[in-house]
């Protein structure tokens, strides 16, 4: 019972120190003619780039001779790299601080 009684005085004693901390204040400060300040940032596009978009040759396998050696050799695809813009490039404004 005395522990409860304890804990209980000491949580009012927070509680009460802590309200008696919080205050409020007016102060006066000149205001800045300035509504909001940002600085002008160029982003670059985005590009996706394919190394296997157009098939110009598929993948094959032959022979290949030299005098009595023979030799069965693959061929890779062949491919043209393809393009594709994912976001045009632009210019953003970034917030920044305001001059005095």
């Amino acid at each position: 019972m005395f522990a409860k009684a304890f804990a209980a005085t000491a949580a009012m004693a927070v509680l009460g120190v802590s309200a008696a901390s919080a205050e409020t204040y007016t102060v006066r400060e000149a205001q800045s003619r300035y509504v909001a300040c940002y600085e002008r940032v160029y982003v670059p596009a985005t590009v996706e780039i394919n190394t296997r978009g157009e098939l110009v040759r598929a993948e094959s396998e032959e022979w290949e001779t030299r005098g009595a050696h023979w030799n069965r050799v693959r061929n890779p695809s062949v491919f043209i790299q393809t393009r594709r813009i994912v976001e045009e490039d632009h210019y953003t404004l970034v917030r920044k601080s305001c001059p005095r």
